[in-house]
């Protein structure tokens, strides 16, 4: 029988002009429109598909092989040593602005982008180290990545971001006292609350020269270098 995954992957093959979630979900027949969404961002991290705003709703558009895949096709990710990090399966609990997934389009920009990636921690078990390890040019980048946090019974997400984004500078400056010359960066989801921190800091971006990648949910990536 069919996976989702499967049904999925058929449709958008065939329909080359896109379609959201909302829709996917109601001509497949799911019984939540978060099954399409989770799959359809899995397969945006394969390299599969592209998710850009149409309309003011977020769109899925095939970029895969018009044959239908089997389901063991794995993504084309040489320059990692354990690409199976960044795409283990989703749940329908993590929503794009996961640590995870932020992480893996990160990855996926980068390598865009001529890096090489060294290293990519395991944001699921909590690997401890730089989230993202590159070089570009003989130049080395580290990455400390954030998500966007669902809180606690105690804790308001805003709250905690605050607390995150506070973990986010403190990596940078540590890294920068460990490296005069590695070029540094903080990713995070572009959320309202993540940007009005890091406005109250602009000064502190140029003296530890980090930048930002800024993820958005259709997997653009916008950079805020420190040079400006």
């Amino acid at each position: 029988m069919p996976t989702i995954r499967d049904r999925i992957i058929d449709y958008l093959s065939q329909h080359p002009g896109g379609i959201d979630d909302d829709q996917l979900a109601l001509v497949l027949g799911l019984k939540h429109r978060q099954q399409a969404n989770s799959r359809c961002r899995r397969l945006m991290l394969e390299g599969l598909v592209d998710r850009h705003t149409v309309g003011g709703k977020i769109q899925n558009f095939w970029l895969g092989s018009f044959s239908r895949m089997s389901p063991s096709t794995k993504p084309q990710s040489a320059t990692l040593d354990h690409p199976q990090r960044l795409l283990a399966p989703l749940t329908l609990d993590e929503h794009w602005s996961w640590e995870g997934n932020v992480q893996g389009m990160v990855v996926k920009f980068l390598t865009k982008q001529g890096y090489s990636i060294i290293r990519a921690a395991d944001t699921r078990s909590k690997e401890h180290g730089k989230d993202i390890e590159a070089t570009k040019d003989s130049r080395t980048l580290w990455v400390t990545v954030k998500g966007f946090p669902k809180g606690t019974p105690k804790t308001h997400p805003s709250t905690q971001a605050g607390h995150w984004f506070k973990g986010a500078l403190f990596e940078i400056v540590a890294w920068r006292g460990e490296s005069e010359f590695a070029k540094l960066a903080i990713a995070l989801p572009d959320y309202p609350r993540y940007r009005k921190l890091a406005a109250k800091i602009t000064w502190l971006q140029p003296v530890t020269r980090f930048s930002y990648y800024w993820v958005r949910e259709d997997g653009i990536v916008d950079v805020d270098d420190w040079r400006g």
